[in-house]
């Protein structure tokens, strides 16, 4: 079976965003190189294909929105955001954000976390994370790194009609989605490569679209956590 085209997708869903209203869009880099066993692989680049689809994404978004674009410090990212900007015809230079990633909002100490990722598959991580009574070795409550992502990601949205384009890693992305959505990863599916979160502010309320899934929350729940 193919797998569904995530700047269709994207498109799709951008297009019930209201006309005026600014939206994020938090996605995982796009096509990377195989990382090897009982590596990190914070040195993996990009593929060409990955490469290719990131510069359509950003031509595509930046058809009916002006792009901004902010990118986790590891390399795959910033070339997926470098990617996005220059198929939007942008020479801005790559902004990063460490709440991305390396080591991302649920990281407190990578050294004692760092193990972790090599001994467990992800998304065994990520159903951790989520159901687990207590924080995983090194790591902070999953509520609050949720909290951190969602302030970093609705403070910039206002009334200009652009797109602010967040790049991180696929279980940063999986779980917050799945914490805000309150199923598990399994059931919202983990995600591909360039797939993406889409958040905006309708009135008093945070609203937010996943592949085939819609929720909404009142932006007072991120106003009283900080």
């Amino acid at each position: 079976m193919t797998a569904p085209d995530p700047v269709a997708s994207i498109l799709e869903r951008l297009a019930t965003v209201p006309e005026g209203v600014d939206v994020s869009l938090v996605i995982r880099h796009a096509e990377r190189e195989e990382i090897p066993m009982g590596a990190f692989g914070h040195d993996m680049n990009l593929t060409a294909r990955g490469l290719q689809d990131a510069e359509h994404l950003g031509a595509a978004l930046s058809e009916n929105r002006t792009i901004t674009a902010v990118s986790s410090p590891v390399p795959r990212c910033v070339q997926t955001t470098r990617g996005i900007l220059a198929g939007a015809g942008s020479s801005a230079e790559v902004i990063t954000d460490r709440r991305l990633g390396h080591p991302g909002a649920f990281i407190v100490d990578p050294e004692i976390a760092g193990p972790l990722f090599l001994a467990l598959p992800v998304p065994e991580i990520a159903r951790r994370q989520l159901h687990d009574a207590s924080p995983l070795p090194g790591m902070r409550p999953t509520s609050e790194g949720v909290e951190i992502l969602l302030d970093l990601v609705t403070f910039p949205l206002g009334n200009d009609g652009q797109i602010h384009v967040f790049v991180t890693h696929d279980i940063i992305l999986s779980v917050l989605v799945a914490s805000i959505f309150r199923l598990s990863p399994a059931e919202t599916g983990w995600p591909n490569y360039l797939e993406g979160v889409l958040v905006w502010q309708s009135g008093d309320e945070i609203k937010l679209s996943w592949k085939g899934k819609r929720t909404a929350f009142d932006i007072a729940t991120i106003q009283d956590a900080d």
